[in-house]
């Protein structure tokens, strides 16, 4: 496996930072006991699909922010 070349800038990608979003979410997963009642497992789990579609999507979206200085 070989890193993209600028892979110092990986958090600047937009498929990253959906990525993240998603992990966090599904951090707070963990503690899905304390929120029963608050967020409907329904909404929560299309959340969770939405995101994985959009860093899908991200990922073969060319992503001018790689380039740009900082």
């Amino acid at each position: 496996m070989n890193l993209i070349p600028e892979w110092r800038k990986a958090w600047r990608l937009t498929s990253v930072q959906l990525a993240a979003l998603g992990a966090a979410l599904n951090a707070a997963a963990v503690g899905w006991s304390l929120f029963q009642g608050a967020v409907d497992p329904l909404v929560f789990a299309s959340v969770n699909m939405v995101l994985s579609v959009a860093v899908a999507v991200s990922r073969v979206v060319k992503q001018p922010e790689l380039q740009k200085p900082e």
